[in-house]
């Protein structure tokens, strides 16, 4: 039953974790990103002047930073819980490629161009980049998305895993 119980609580924390990434980066490009985006390159730096005293990413990465630690602990837990154990392995791959890769390899070469080094690039090669880091933040919500689901799966999985192995131990108390 206590295996039962830490599994659930770990899981379960793993899963508001997650589902608070996906919430603040849904948010976050709902508010922030068509101002942003509006009128490239003009838009571009009048976002930078913005976000100088605090960026995005100031605030996004090291909530991605305790998002995988909470995963990488819940699946560890989730080692020793069969039921949980396929949904976290689903959500820390999603978690993993959909998020962190596509992040670091696709997005952020595109926000270089966009804020670091605009002036390098001709107002195609901005305008494109605009393009295509607005398609991978759209990729970005959907893992987000993918990675809560599962998280909360897993999660329910645990508590209803821990529910009856409590109305188990009841009813072998009553005999």
């Amino acid at each position: 039953m206590r295996s039962v119980t830490v599994a659930s609580a770990v899981i379960g924390v793993y899963a508001v974790v997650a589902s608070f990434a996906f919430a603040t980066t849904a948010v976050e490009t709902i508010l922030l990103y068509p101002n942003i985006f509006r009128d490239v390159p003009e838009s571009l730096a009048q976002t930078q002047e913005f976000m100088s005293v605090v960026a995005v990413g100031d605030v996004m990465r090291p909530m991605g930073g305790v998002l995988t630690l909470t995963a990488l602990i819940a699946c560890a837990v989730a080692v020793r819980s069969p039921i949980a154990r396929g949904w976290m392995t689903a959500s820390l791959v999603s978690l993993i490629s959909g998020q962190f890769l596509l992040s670091v390899l696709y997005q952020w070469p595109r926000a270089s161009i966009l804020f670091d080094d605009r002036d390098q690039y001709t107002l195609a090669e901005i305008e494109q980049a605009a393009s295509e880091f607005l398609i991978g933040q759209g990729l970005r919500i959907a893992a987000a998305a993918v990675t809560a689901v599962c998280a909360v799966v897993a999660a329910l999985a645990c508590y209803r895993a821990r529910v009856l192995a409590s109305a188990a131990d009841e009813f072998a108390a009553g005999l």
